[in-house]
């Protein structure tokens, strides 16, 4: 193992991220050689994830952080691997399920003006005339395509008056609107989900959704990358609080 060749590869990485060997962030003595061969490198660059899969996990932790600068970047360098304009706002727009309303606006905000910079303009979507009835029923369907017999566990349960009163919009909402909006597919909107449920600490919900992941021609391995590829943005023993919940869901699903 060549610990010069790692650098170099993290900081080939980090500058294709948008960081320049310059940026301020990185003067502190050594610190610039660190993030590079451990953060760039050993976990940037790990491939079992695509990179614009990889990017998917980051603008979602990103998002959850709130960190201004570094979605600025990241947002560009989705756009960089082929991540469509699109994809990126609906990372963002998920993101509002596990960090609320201001990061998501915050981090739309930020992906318009890296588009408007680069002449990306997206056209709006037709209203969405779907009744109430047909909305459920779609929720429905998404959640049963997700998460089969799995799907009215815990909180979802419809016999828990309590909880139900909020997951019943949800349902209607969430699965039967946002997870059927176009930009992401199923397979990538779970990337975004596992992403999300790490940064935030939602054991409950990470351990649910990690296994109906399979459901959506995501591996093992691929699963615990989307939690994986939060640690940089937003901290390694997070990610690895996580990533237990994720390996023994998995475990115990065998």
């Amino acid at each position: 193992m060549d610990r010069n060749a790692d650098r170099d590869a993290g900081a080939a990485y980090r500058r294709a991220l948008g960081q320049p060997d310059n940026d301020p962030g990185l003067s502190a003595p050594g610190y610039r050689a660190y993030v590079d061969e451990y953060f760039h490198n050993d976990i940037g660059t790990r491939d079992i994830l695509a990179k614009a899969d990889r990017m998917i996990p980051a603008l979602t932790a990103l998002c959850f952080r709130g960190a201004g600068k570094a979605t600025e970047r990241m947002v560009g360098a989705a756009l960089d691997t082929g991540l469509e304009p699109r994809a990126i706002l609906e990372v963002f727009i998920q993101s509002a399920l596990y960090s609320g309303l201001p990061r998501t606006e915050e981090a739309l905000e930020i992906a318009g003006r890296v588009f408007a910079a680069r002449g990306i303009d997206l056209p709006e979507d037709p209203v969405d005339e779907r009744t109430v009835e047909q909305m459920d029923a779609d929720g429905n369907a998404v959640m049963e395509k997700l998460h089969g017999p799995r799907q009215a566990g815990g909180y979802a349960s419809p016999d828990n008056p309590v909880t139900f009163s909020l997951y019943q919009g949800a349902i209607r909402h969430g699965y039967g609107q946002l997870w059927v909006r176009p930009g992401l597919d199923l397979r990538q909107r779970m990337i975004c989900a596992i992403a999300g449920f790490t940064s935030a600490s939602l054991h409950d919900s990470l351990r649910k959704f990690a296994v109906s992941a399979l459901n959506q021609g995501l591996t093992k391995d691929q699963v615990a990358e989307a939690a994986i590829q939060t640690a940089p943005w937003n901290g390694l023993p997070i990610a690895l609080t996580g990533l237990t919940v994720i390996s023994d869901a998995l475990a115990a699903a065998e």
